[in-house]
């Protein structure tokens, strides 16, 4: 499998540097910078999926750059046909808009599937919520927190909810002791946020799919993965035939 991607100029390469779910340490970057200046010409870039790309490595380094980035931590992305790093939003952790640990996923998905050869190259892309920062519809296969809006019995109509909806999906009529969710919910969550009395949300997954198909809501996080599993078994069927 190649690492190293020839430049535009004779005997140059660059290498790019997996991130861990869009995360690096303090440490890794330092050895970065300790690369790009041993190696490369003290520069990096930083690429669309959220890799850190050093330039202007001599052909006659490579393999001591092989060596360097094994003993300091740094993951090599391969070239070609292959599931590219899959990209992570803050998510639940750190964002307040978060739904779902976003890089916890991109993770296990790279456990599960990284390295491995493909028919063509493939994108995944995971976001912590609807607001869908990453763009995830834009790779093979994307991944969105949402949340599903579940009144409770102790709902006083109050209209909270439907104030802060940003899709108008939510009617509430405290006189008619009214309350109706159309299929124009984004499952946002912001609903369940400001709700003073027992609105609740169940967490889960949009599930999008470069061919259009979308799974509207998928509960589980282990089911997610069987599904993700099965796609890229399916892709890797199909494009062979």
């Amino acid at each position: 499998m190649k690492y190293f991607s020839k430049q535009r100029q004779e005997n140059f390469f660059n290498v790019r540097i997996k991130s861990s779910g869009g995360e690096f340490s303090a440490a890794q970057l330092g050895a970065i910078q300790t690369l790009a200046e041993t190696f490369g010409n003290g520069k990096i870039r930083l690429t669309s999926r959220q890799e850190i790309s050093v330039p202007f490595i001599e052909e006659k380094n490579l393999a001591n750059v092989e060596n360097f980035c094994a003993a300091h931590d740094l993951e090599i992305c391969p070239l070609g046909a292959t599931l590219k790093t899959v990209t992570a939003c803050q998510g639940s952790e750190i964002c307040r808009s978060g739904i779902i640990d976003a890089p916890k996923i991109a993770r296990e998905i790279e456990r599960r599937h990284g390295g491995k050869i493909f028919p063509t190259k493939f994108l995944i892309g995971v976001s912590g919520c609807p607001n869908n920062c990453m763009k995830v519809d834009a790779n093979d296969i994307g991944i969105v927190g949402a949340v599903k809006p579940i009144r409770g019995d102790s709902c006083n109509f109050c209209g909270a909810c439907a104030k802060v909806c940003p899709v108008n999906a939510l009617t509430v009529d405290r006189e008619k002791n009214l309350w109706a969710i159309d299929e124009n919910c984004r499952q946002c969550g912001r609903c369940v946020k400001v709700c003073p009395k027992d609105l609740r949300g169940e967490v889960g997954y949009k599930i999008f799919f470069r061919n259009d198909k979308i799974f509207p809501f998928v509960r589980g996080e282990e089911t997610l993965y069987e599904i993700i599993d099965t796609a890229l078994k399916n892709f890797c069927h199909t494009s062979k035939t």
